[in-house]
């Protein structure tokens, strides 16, 4: 096996073994901005994640499996017309060797429930 099928080989674990875990402060910050620059093709300052994070802690999860951070999901929430709110997800990470296995549809589908459900969002996008 060369090594590019090496770093895209699928990561074999059950969905039971993910743990997601809502942000706990600046010791995560750099576990999310590591996913993000690997994994997007697009830069952010300190400041963009920092903004997000800071003012929404409660909107930013990161997935665990067996230690390792495997991806994240960073949201805001903000007004929308006539008095309602609206969520918005601003960066959602999987790892390649994790992708296809439901962690993003987990982030998505989790989100949607504390946005939509819970905090009274009309709607949710990216």
């Amino acid at each position: 096996m060369d090594a590019v099928q090496e770093r895209e080989k699928k990561e074999e674990f059950d969905a039971s073994e993910i743990e997601y875990v809502s942000y706990g402060g600046e010791h995560h910050l750099p576990l999310i901005m590591n996913l993000v620059d690997q994994e997007l093709s697009e830069p952010y300052s300190i400041f963009t994640y920092r903004y997000f994070v800071y003012l929404w802690p409660q909107l930013s999860f990161l997935a665990f499996h067996e230690g390792k951070c495997v991806g994240t999901v960073v949201c805001k929430m903000g007004d929308h017309r006539n008095s309602t709110f609206r969520g918005y997800i601003a960066m959602l990470v999987v790892i390649k060797t994790y992708r296809g296995r439901g962690i993003g549809n987990g982030f998505f589908f989790f989100h949607f429930g504390i946005l939509c459900t819970v905090l009274g969002c009309v709607g949710l996008y990216m």
